[in-house]
């Protein structure tokens, strides 16, 4: 998809990020009183790099966002966005980062086009151009409309027309599809790629896996304000799910696996079959099943909701904390 009305801008100058990633969190927890916000999180983003943040209502993804702005003072560890501590120095952070937050507050007296004026002002009126193309050619806004008048659905696309022009590097984006129909959802991945290909780092929220799964290239995965798991989506991509039932069924246990196949099992279901996960290059995958005395072969992809139930699906346990 080639957006129309792009503009070009020279992005902000980015602070000293002493060799690690362009977001470093270290440690980093949030208490109110007795109630765990967010516990230990430690986590690198690399610059370029899109990090989905999943997890359900109350895991910390909105704290940890609020955090990293040096909106909040964390009670324990750091944090470091553009090589800048995001408590000690919060305002230079927010310079460096478009910040679209999840319960979205706009000026309802001004038009479309004066919102866009106000924020794009904050940095001196740079991107007031390119928010305006996205609103309207690809938006499909009215800017002379009051915003009292726009839906929720118009005033988020409003809001994020203003965030993927901000002339920064960095975007924050706390639940960016929300309330968005399913053709704005598109846009927004699209522009999420855009922002990646321009070399921006966006670390984002959201619910929506099939979402998360076509456009990050990490996942974090987080639990009651814990880190529980990281992935890497480009190996997931290439994730091959096997459900093999062999001559004499389960009981014999399969052919050996070799050690250099990427071949893992992962379960074995009540039918007789066993369930492989392969991570390796398909040929040599080929090779061992023609050897093997196969009676029947499933093989298919594993998406990333079964990734996120391992750690939130139905028959895990509020004690499990473990990652």
């Amino acid at each position: 998809m080639e957006f129309a009305g792009r503009v070009e801008w020279e992005v902000a100058v980015l602070g000293d990020e002493g060799g690690g990633g362009v977001i470093a969190i270290k440690g980093l927890g949030k208490t109110y009183r007795k109630v765990r916000a967010l516990d230990s999180l430690s986590l690198e983003v690399a610059r370029g790099e899109v990090l989905g943040l999943l997890g359900p209502n109350g895991s910390g993804k909105t704290t940890t966002l609020r955090l990293l702005l040096g909106l909040l003072r964390p009670t324990s560890g750091s944090a470091t966005v553009a090589g800048f501590d995001c408590w000690g120095a919060g305002m230079e952070v927010r310079r460096r980062v478009s910040y679209l937050p999840g319960e979205l507050r706009l000026y309802g007296s001004l038009s479309g086009l004066g919102v866009l004026r106000l924020l794009s002002g904050l940095r001196d009126g740079v991107g007031l151009d390119r928010a305006v193309a996205i609103a309207e050619r690809i938006m499909k806004l009215d800017l002379n409309r009051r915003v009292r008048t726009y839906s929720t659905g118009m005033k988020q696309k409003l809001a994020l027309a203003e965030a993927f022009a901000d002339p920064v590097d960095i975007l924050f984006l706390d639940e960016p599809t929300s309330a968005l129909d399913p053709s704005a959802r598109g846009i927004v991945l699209e522009l999420v790629r855009e922002a990646r290909r321009q070399g921006q780092t966006v670390l984002f929220s959201g619910h929506v896996l099939a979402e998360v799964e076509q456009v990050a290239d990490r996942v974090a995965i987080m639990r009651r304000g814990r880190l529980m798991h990281v992935e890497d989506m480009h190996a997931r991509r290439g994730l091959r799910m096997m459900l093999v039932r062999f001559r004499g069924g389960a009981s014999t246990g399969g052919p050996t696996i070799p050690g250099d196949l990427g071949l893992v099992e992962r379960d074995r279901p009540s039918d007789g079959a066993v369930l492989y996960e392969h991570h390796g290059e398909l040929e040599g995958l080929l090779r061992w099943l023609s050897a093997a005395q196969v009676e029947d072969l499933a093989i298919g992809t594993e998406d990333l909701r079964s990734l996120y139930d391992r750690f939130h699906g139905p028959n895990v346990s509020e004690e499990d904390e473990s990652s």
